[in-house]
């Protein structure tokens, strides 16, 4: 170990002139103090040399760090082994981008029979092996590293980590299209970099939200994080961060129609940029996009001096990295000028190119393109050609947006049912605690045989309490269900008078074209908005009347399942309040879901009679049954316990008579 490692200082000092004196007299200093260390202060030495060449290629930093990880498990400085191989990957992941390497080392290194103490340096080390698993395209894994590096940032309080965890975990719900978590996991990373007051990250996170709502199409939501991390970065003056930001912004601001809006962020993108020391990589980029932005606005006046900073520097602008962009700035520029042969050459060149792996919107908008010239040069085979090869990819593009819209948003509505039916929960704890205080109060003065009429006296007050306890919280469980169903008709309304006005103007503006599959689409999506309001609240019993309405779902019910469903029914309609009717409505349909998923009847029978006191309603099925005791004393019960609340609601009498493989008999007798 110490002549291999010798031999590497050897190799230092070969590469001392090629590094700045300050640094050349450091590495200096520290390679004769480690050549007359040894053990604890040697390693301490090399640590501190590994640090300060740390992620430098031509210094070797690899092999360093690896002799120092050798070294720290030699003299069973476990911790510091751990924080270097952390480094390490690192390294391999994020600085040479060898993420295999980084993987290796990870599985080596847990393989290792040792015992780590510091959670700070676990929690680092699972980080970088969780970057390693996503950079080798195992998301899975990934997830479940970094939920090990969460719990060691936990242990260590390290809210950086934490952070980093949230940051890099968002990252990997975005890659699988998950856009509810990867947003949770981004809002959570913001809330802890901001209590560290770590600027960059805090700008990566808004940035990452920016790009994830793009992605879906939730432009407003975009620009509300962008330019939230705009005024952070100006105030902070990041302006590397600026330049990305109002770069972004600028496509946004294309993709939505607004030309004059995208030029001007592109134009601040490009003198911001120019501010900045290694401004090599953007900056071919903001040339190119600031030509197209001009070219479409047919200001080809303005574009000169770009274009000619192109020419002065053709070599930077036909290389791998950029050769795309200058394509498509010439396929604009010529069409600008009306030269529609040359836009067509650099228009296939650049479709060509780009067909390679690149965005499908790019593809999408290169086909879009080629269209248009072919359109110009008068061929209009070839332009209906690329014309379809546009709305086919645009409709799958617009499929997948959709999917991953209506999964957030109902991803959205579930976790807010699920936080209902929570406090829901609690507040029938709450009912069940003021019974059993009842009860106990009782047993205690009741079992006494001694009591003074004092004593009574308070019994009776404390009775008195808990009933009006129980009474107070019986309402506001009722006023819980209450609030649910306005809150539920706020929202079915919001998406028919809203989106669903929207999307029925765009169907029949679609019927205007022959594109069928577009018409088969604007339909298809407003026929999914209607069931999903539909769900929400049932508009057939404003539009129908009660008793239709429940025709209709008891046919709809029997219609969609292997039960045989019978009904006797008088018409109910306008004996009782409108919202009297909504709650009836909501019992029968809970009712008929249990029977659904539960009770593994093969027939329902149902019957509504109705006189002038009195609606008698009797649901049976001959399915297996259940303890009703067992059911309604179990926390987990609460759709039972929310069919009791809506009967106290609407002043009726609900009684269920069951038992174990003999059916079951709901009846619901409602004042008239």
């Amino acid at each position: 170990m110490r002549t291999r490692f010798l031999i590497l200082l050897l190799l230092f000092a070969t590469l001392l002139t090629a590094q700045e004196s300050e640094i050349s007299a450091k590495i200096s200093v520290l390679k004769t103090k480690i050549e007359l260390a040894k053990k604890g202060e040697r390693l301490k030495l090399m640590d501190s040399l590994s640090n300060l060449v740390k992620n430098q290629l031509t210094l070797h930093y690899d092999s360093l760090v690896s002799y120092t990880i050798a070294y720290a498990l030699v003299l069973d400085s476990l911790n510091m082994a751990a924080n270097n191989t952390a480094d390490l990957i690192y390294y391999y992941n994020s600085i040479v981008r060898k993420p295999k390497e980084g993987l290796r080392l990870f599985k080596d290194f847990l393989g290792k029979t040792i015992n780590v103490k510091s959670n700070h340096a676990l929690a680092r080390l699972y980080l970088n092996g969780a970057d390693s698993y996503f950079f080798n395209e195992k998301p899975e894994e990934a997830l479940r590293t970094y939920e090990i590096s969460r719990t060691f940032a936990l242990k260590a309080k390290d809210e950086r980590i934490l952070g980093f965890v949230n940051l890099y975990t968002g990252q990997v719900y975005e890659s699988i299209d998950n856009s509810y978590e990867a947003v949770q996991n981004y809002k959570n990373a913001y809330t802890f970099f901001k209590k560290v007051k770590d600027t960059f990250n805090i700008l990566s996170v808004k940035n990452s939200l920016a790009n994830l709502y793009t992605k879906n199409a939730f432009y407003k939501e975009a620009k509300l994080e962008r330019d939230e991390a705009i005024v952070l970065a100006k105030k902070s003056n990041r302006n590397r961060n600026l330049v990305y930001l109002y770069f972004n912004a600028s496509e946004d601001y294309k993709r939505i129609g607004n030309i004059k809006e995208g030029t001007r962020n592109l134009l601040e993108a490009i003198e911001i940029n120019k501010t900045i020391e290694q401004d090599a990589y953007l900056h071919p980029i903001l040339v190119c996009k600031i030509i197209i932005a001009y070219a479409e606005g047919k200001r080809i006046d303005k574009a000169v001096k770009y274009i000619k900073e192109i020419e002065n520097n053709i070599e930077l602008y036909n290389n791998k990295a950029n050769k795309a962009y200058y394509l498509e700035a010439l396929k604009n520029v010529t069409f600008a000028k009306r030269d529609y042969q040359k836009s067509l050459k650099f228009a296939r060149e650049h479709l060509d190119l780009i067909g390679k792996g690149r965005e499908q919107e790019e593809i999408l908008n290169a086909e879009k393109f080629l269209s248009k010239v072919y359109k110009a040069l008068g061929d209009k085979t070839n332009a209906y050609y690329h014309l379809n090869n546009y709305y086919s990819l645009k409709d799958s593009i617009y499929d997948i947006q959709k999917v991953k819209i209506l999964t957030y948003y109902q991803t959205l509505y579930e976790t807010g049912k699920r936080d209902l039916k929570i406090k829901e929960q609690k507040e029938n704890i709450s009912l069940l605690d003021a019974r059993n205080k009842v009860k106990n109060q009782w047993l205690i003065f009741t079992s006494t045989g001694l009591i003074s009429f004092f004593a009574f006296i308070l019994l009776i007050r404390s009775i008195n309490s808990a009933k009006k306890r129980q009474k107070s919280e019986e309402i506001y469980a009722q006023n819980l269900i209450m609030t649910q169903e306005k809150e539920r008709v706020r929202l079915a309304r919001e998406l028919h008078d809203g989106v669903g006005q929207k999307l029925m103007l765009l169907t029949k503006r679609t019927k205007m074209y022959t594109d069928l599959d577009l018409i088969s689409l604007s339909e298809s999506t407003l026929d999914e908005l209607r069931t999903i309001s539909q769900a929400i609240h049932p508009p057939a019993i404003e539009a129908l009347g009660l008793t239709a309405a429940l025709e209709a779902m008891i046919n709809g019910v029997d219609k969609h399942t292997a039960i045989f469903f019978t009904n006797d029914i008088e018409n109910i309609d306008n004996v009782l309040s409108e919202e009297s009717e909504l709650h009836l409505y909501r019992i029968i349909q809970e009712v008929l879901n249990n029977i659904v998923k539960h009770a593994n009847a093969n027939a329902t029978y149902i019957t509504i009679k109705k006189n002038n006191k009195l609606i008698n309603i009797t649901i049976e099925d001959n399915g297996k049954g259940f303890d009703f005791v067992k059911e309604l004393n179990k926390n987990v019960s609460l759709g039972m316990k929310t069919l009791n609340e809506r009967a106290k609601i609407i002043k009726s009498n609900l009684e269920i008579t069951t038992k174990l493989n003999k059916g079951t008999v709901v009846k619901l007798i409602i004042p008239v």
